[in-house]
C-alpha cells in the first residue's frame, strides 16, 4: 500500500495514486494556497558550522555585491524540495517584492511583537539574488535563487540580535509565507496527465536535493509566493540554505563578485546523509 499524505489516503498502486491526485487537483493546491506557512515548520532542522565556511568563499561565484555596513539575511532559496514535497522555483519572489518592499518586518521566532522586532519593515531592503550553493555551506553545484533581507547594521534595534549579530552567533532563517501559483508535477507516462509530466519534466531536475530522497514521484512547484508581514530568526530553520550572510569585506569587487566575508554560518543538515525520505510512504 501506498500512503498520500495530501489526501490522507491509502492505494495499491503509484497509478491509482496519480489518478486521485489529479482527480482532486484543484482541491489539493487550493488547500496549499490557504496555508501561511512559517518556513522552519516545513520539517528540516539545521546546524551551522562556522568553521568550513572559509572554504565557502572560495567557491563562491556570482552574488550580490555586498556592503560591509549592511547584514545580509537569505530567508528563502529555490529548488530546493522540502519535507511537505513543495519546491520554490525562481522568479517566485519577483512580484512579493514589488507589492510588499518597506512592509515587513525582521523579527524572532515570528513573533510580530514589539518585544521581537529586530528592524523596522522601513529599514528592511528586500531582494532576490543568485547566490553559490557553496556559499550557503552545501556542496551543490551552481547558484540558487534566493530572497534576502538587507538591513543596515546601525538599523538593528533589538540589542540581544545586535549583540548576537556582532558576535557572529549561528541562528537559522525562516519566511512567513503563502503560496500564489503552483503546478502539480507528476512522473507518469499515463497520456492523460501529460500537463503534470511537462512539469515533471521540465522541474525535476532542477532539484538541488534529490539525494536526500528514495524516490521522487509527484511533486508541487511554487512559481509565486508571498512573504507576508515578516521573516524571522529562528532556533531552526526548514529549507537547509538559509541563514545571514554577514560581510566584513577586505575590498568590494565588481556587482557580480562576491566579496571576502567573515561571520557566515555554514549550514548542514542534521540527517545522516545515507538516511533519505520519501515523498511517498510504503506500507503492508
Amino acid at each position: 500500500m501506498i500512503h498520500c499524505k495530501e489526501l490522507n489516503k491509502d492505494f495499491n498502486s503509484k497509478e491509482e495514486l496519480f489518478k486521485a491526485l489529479v482527480e482532486n487537483e484543484s482541491v489539493i493546491i487550493d488547500a496549499k494556497k490557504s496555508e501561511v506557512y512559517k518556513s522552519f515548520e516545513k520539517g528540516l532542522q539545521i546546524v551551522n558550522n562556522q568553521s568550513q565556511i572559509e572554504k565557502a568563499f572560495e567557491d563562491a561565484e556570482k552574488g550580490i555585491k555586498f556592503d560591509k555596513d549592511y547584514y545580509y539575511f537569505v530567508v528563502n532559496s529555490a529548488n530546493y524540495l522540502d519535507s511537505h514535497g513543495d519546491m520554490h522555483v525562481d522568479g517566485n519572489w519577483n512580484k512579493t517584492i514589488k507589492d510588499q518592499q518597506g512592509k515587513n518586518y525582521l523579527v524572532f521566532d515570528h513573533q510580530l511583537k514589539r518585544s521581537e522586532i529586530i528592524a523596522m519593515k522601513k529599514d528592511v531592503q528586500m531582494l532576490t539574488a543568485k547566490v553559490a550553493w557553496s556559499l550557503l555551506g552545501k556542496s551543490y553545484d551552481g547558484e540558487t535563487y534566493s530572497l534576502v533581507y538587507k538591513v543596515a547594521k546601525d538599523k538593528i534595534i533589538n540589542k540581544e540580535a545586535k549583540e548576537w549579530l556582532e558576535a557572529g552567533h549561528d541562528f537559522e532563517a525562516s519566511v512567513r509565507m503563502q503560496y500564489v501559483k503552483i503546478e502539480t508535477a507528476i512522473n507518469s507516462t499515463n497520456a492523460d496527465y501529460s500537463k503534470q509530466k511537462a512539469t515533471f519534466d521540465a522541474y525535476y531536475p532542477l532539484i538541488a536535493n534529490k539525494d536526500d530522497f528514495e524516490s521522487i514521484d509527484y511533486f508541487w512547484v511554487v512559481k509565486e509566493a508571498k512573504n507576508i508581514h515578516e521573516s524571522s530568526l529562528v532556533l531552526f530553520g526548514s529549507n537547509s540554505a538559509t541563514g545571514r550572510i554577514d560581510n566584513e569585506s577586505k575590498e568590494e569587487q565588481s556587482n557580480d563578485t562576491l566579496t571576502e566575508i567573515k561571520g557566515t554560518e555554514q549550514l548542514q543538515d542534521t540527517q545522516p546523509k545515507k538516511q533519505r525520505r520519501s515523498l511517498i510512504k510504503k506500507h503492508n
